[in-house]
C-alpha cells in the first residue's frame, strides 16, 4: 500500500505540472484573486457532483469536519492564493523554485512532529530527489528569453509570496494529516478543503477596498475560462485528491519530496509548448529525480 501511495504522490505531482502551464495566461490577465476564486468554484462544484453521484457524500463528525476547514483555510486559501501571487509576478518557472521549498519543509516538520523513520535509502533517495528538483527549476531560470521567465510587478512581493506558499502548502499538509490516516474519504476532505477556500476567496474578492470587486473578469475569454477550469480540475479536483491519498497510506516526508518533482516533470510539457528544448543540466536533474525516486522504492 505504500508503493501505491508513492505512485499517487508522483501522479499528482504530474496533474500540478500540466495544471501551472494552462494557469499561466490566465493568472497573469484576470489576477490571482479573480483567477483562484473561478478555478475552486469549478473544482467544488465537480466535486460535489462526483460525491453525490458515486454515493460517497458523507458528513464527518464536528471535530474532523474543523480540521478539514482549517487545512482548507491555510493550504488552499492562503497556500493557493500566494503560489498564483508569486506566479503571476515572477513567473511559473522562478514561483516553481519557491514552492518546491514545500518539500523540504514538509520533510522536516513529518521527522520533528510526527516522528517518522525511515532507512537509509530512503533518506538518500530523498537528498537525491530534492537536489535533482532544485537543479531542473534552476536550470530553466536561467534562460530569460521566453515570456514565461520574465517578472511582473515587485519582485519582492514575488519572492515572499512565493516562499510563503510553500509553508501554507506544509502546514495544510500536515493539519490533515492525521485525519487522513483514520480513515476520512481524500476526495471528500478535498471537497471540504477547496469549500472553504472558495468562501474566503469570494469574500476578499468582493471586498473593494482589498481587491477591486469582479472588475478583472471583464478581460476573459472563453478559451481562458476553460483554460481555468481545467487547470483547476486537473490540480485541485484530481492533484491534490491524489495527494491526500498518497499521505494517507505513505510517510509525509517522501510523498511531499515525490510530489515536489512538478518541475521536472514540467520540462517535456514546456518543450512540446514553447518548441524549446531544455537545457542539459535539466535532463542530468531529471535522471537525479529518477535514480532518487527508485532509491526510495527500493527500500520500501
Amino acid at each position: 500500500m505504500i508503493t501505491i501511495g508513492y505512485i499517487s504522490a508522483l501522479a499528482a505531482a504530474l496533474c500540478w505540472a500540466v495544471s501551472s502551464l494552462l494557469a499561466i495566461a490566465p493568472v497573469r490577465t484576470l489576477g490571482a484573486i479573480p483567477f483562484n476564486a473561478l478555478r475552486m468554484t469549478a473544482v467544488a462544484i465537480l466535486l460535489g457532483l462526483w460525491l453525490i453521484v458515486s454515493q460517497r457524500w458523507h458528513w464527518p463528525e464536528s471535530r474532523v469536519l474543523w480540521t478539514l476547514m482549517a487545512s482548507g483555510f491555510v493550504g488552499i486559501f492562503l497556500g493557493d492564493t500566494l503560489l498564483f501571487v508569486s506566479m503571476r509576478v515572477l513567473g511559473p518557472r522562478l514561483a516553481g523554485l519557491l514552492f518546491a521549498c514545500n518539500a523540504p519543509i514538509s520533510f522536516a516538520l513529518g521527522l520533528w512532529l510526527l516522528g517518522e523513520s525511515y532507512y537509509w535509502l530512503n533518506l538518500l533517495g530523498v537528498a537525491a530527489t530534492t537536489v535533482g528538483v532544485f537543479i531542473a527549476i534552476a536550470s530553466r531560470t536561467k534562460n530569460s528569453g521566453h515570456q514565461w521567465e520574465q517578472s511582473i510587478g515587485h519582485v519582492g512581493l514575488g519572492l515572499s509570496a512565493g516562499l510563503g506558499a510553500a509553508l501554507c502548502q506544509s502546514l495544510g499538509t500536515l493539519i490533515v494529516f492525521e485525519t487522513l490516516r483514520a480513515g476520512q474519504d481524500p476526495v471528500f476532505a478535498t471537497l471540504i478543503r477547496v469549500g472553504v477556500a472558495v468562501i474566503f476567496l469570494f469574500i476578499t474578492l468582493l471586498v473593494r477596498r482589498w481587491y477591486g470587486t469582479v472588475l478583472p473578469y471583464r478581460a476573459m475569454t472563453a478559451r481562458m475560462a476553460a483554460q481555468t477550469i481545467l487547470s483547476g480540475v486537473l490540480g485541485m479536483a484530481v492533484g491534490m485528491s491524489l495527494l491526500l491519498y498518497a499521505v494517507k497510506l505513505a510517510p509525509l516526508g517522501i510523498v511531499a519530496i515525490l510530489s515536489a518533482t512538478t518541475p521536472v516533470m514540467v520540462l517535456p510539457a514546456l518543450w512540446l509548448t514553447t518548441g524549446q528544448r531544455p537545457s542539459v543540466s535539466a535532463f542530468v536533474s531529471a535522471t537525479i529525480v529518477f535514480l532518487g525516486t527508485a532509491m526510495i522504492f527500493i527500500a520500501v
